[in-house]
């Protein structure tokens, strides 16, 4: 599993917020989206945002799967692990480009701009609690 700072700087999908909803965001990427896709790549969104805002209770309690939760923690809290990442992480600008659906799982290809090295990685996502939450950080 990646370092939580990789996970978020790669997926950097620090968009999920822009409100803690799944409601349709203002940013470009997710326009191009309907129904269920849409509903991805607005909690990719929601992450953006809430990375942006340094906001890691949100990103633990609401945007990330209750499994990865227990798997970034590792004996210390989602929160702190997260928090160590987002002060590591340079840039929040996230893109989704792809969304695809599989029942209950879903993976979003999104592409992170860091400068000349924009890098490309592949979120794993599933409906939880019925919405769209994060469950893989980056393939």
């Amino acid at each position: 599993m990646p370092r939580p700072a990789a996970l978020l700087a790669a997926a950097a999908a620090a968009a999920l917020l822009g409100g803690c909803t799944q409601a349709t965001t203002t940013n470009n990427s997710t326009a191009n989206f309907k129904g269920e896709q849409r509903l991805v790549a607005n909690t990719v969104e929601d992450l953006q945002s809430a990375g942006a805002k340094g906001d890691q209770g949100t990103i633990c309690r609401q945007l990330l799967a209750r499994d990865l939760v227990v798997r970034i923690a590792r004996g210390a809290t989602c929160e702190r692990r997260v928090d160590a990442a987002l002060k590591d992480t340079d840039t929040f600008d996230l893109t989704v480009q792809s969304v695809a659906l599989a029942g209950t799982t879903a993976t979003a290809r999104v592409k992170t701009e860091n400068g000349a090295k924009d890098k490309i990685a592949t979120l794993g996502l599933l409906k939880e609690a019925g919405r769209w939450k994060i469950s893989d950080l980056g393939r």
